[in-house]
């Protein structure tokens, strides 16, 4: 099944680092961490469950993965733990983002089999959001307008590209930085989308980008290699993501305003480290690398070098997913 979301970075940095250990436990779990009470494990519905987004609330979304190997969204609250948002049909669903409303978007199969961006709200459930004329779309983020921002298929699934769609129902490609795919994962109060995009037909090399209400897509470059892609923004238009320094590899985590451009924010000491998620008072959330082989660390940095370890919940692996503006995060952690 097709999932382009940012989750499956994440996941595919998970799948190579217990590749590491060969008798490591690979359950997982959402985490909430605050800087008062630290690490909290969210707990699960069903197997291994990982947190994607909070909002001003409190409120924690992602998914969770059941007892027959299939994925369902969730959705968490302090008062009422974990709540199953149900799917489209099928047997899959994951969410990605939730606004101030409490309103969710994510990406769940159809009865038929096929992947659809979805709005939920508690009012309503959950509902299809429908393509750019293909069979795939997935929510990436919603802005407090509504506004959703994610990436969908065209007519014949030969392309993929970002799209945003207003409260309002309107569904816009976005373009691309020169190849047929595109891929949205992020928007701001203003509409303004970041992602990433290949520069050509050969689909390499990938770039960052920003594409602003009205405009085309504005190539963000890299910290001097091949590639780049953002994956967070803020109110004021500062966008976070990964960008490959040398090459290929390494990759850092980097910040970019308009007028310092893209900064470095470095590593816990090892090779590799990915920003995720900004909120308004520029904090930084994601996951490094450590010196010691097969560690990965959730980490929140306030500033270029200024990197602070979240730790785990007990295991060798988390990340920071998202934050909000009280500076609560969401992830997900390997329990031992």
């Amino acid at each position: 099944m097709l999932k382009l979301t940012r989750t499956w970075l994440w996941l595919s940095i998970l799948a190579a680092t217990l590749a590491v250990h060969a008798n490591a436990q690979s359950t997982t779990h959402a985490f909430l961490w605050s800087a008062t009470a630290g690490m909290q494990d969210l707990g699960s519905l069903g197997g291994s469950s990982y947190a994607n987004g909070i909002n001003n609330a409190g409120q924690v979304v992602g998914y969770y993965e059941t007892t027959e190997g299939t994925t369902r969204a969730f959705l968490w609250t302090k008062s009422g733990g974990m709540q199953d948002l149900g799917t489209l049909g099928g047997d899959f669903a994951e969410a990605e983002g939730i606004n101030s409303a409490g309103h969710v978007v994510g990406a769940a199969s159809t009865a038929s089999g096929d992947v659809r961006a979805f709005l939920w709200a508690a009012a309503t459930g959950m509902k299809e959001l429908g393509t750019l004329g293909g069979t795939y779309s997935d929510g990436a983020a919603i802005n407090d307008r509504g506004d959703i921002a994610g990436t969908s298929s065209r007519t014949g699934d030969v392309r993929y590209v970002a799209y945003v769609r207003t409260a309002g129902g309107h569904m816009t490609g976005l373009g691309t930085l020169g190849s047929d795919y595109s891929y949205g994962y992020a928007i701001n109060a203003a509409g303004t989308v970041v992602g990433a995009s290949p520069l050509n037909k050969t689909l390499t090399p990938n770039h960052a980008f920003i594409r602003r209400e009205g405009s085309h897509l504005v190539d963000l470059g890299t910290l001097g290699g091949d590639n780049s892609a953002a994956f967070g923004i803020s109110r004021s238009e500062q966008v976070v993501g990964w960008a490959s320094i040398a090459d290929i590899s390494p990759t850092h985590a980097f910040l970019w305003t308009q007028s310092a451009r893209m900064q470095d924010l470095g590593t816990l000491g090892g090779q590799n480290s990915t920003a995720l998620a900004i909120n308004s008072k520029s904090q930084i959330v994601g996951f490094s690398d450590l010196s010691q082989t097969g560690v990965t660390h959730a980490v929140l940095w306030t500033a270029p070098n200024k990197i602070q370890d979240l730790g785990t919940l007990g295991g060798s692996v988390s990340s920071a997913q998202a934050i909000n503006d009280h500076g609560q995060v969401v992830g997900t952690s390997t329990l031992q």
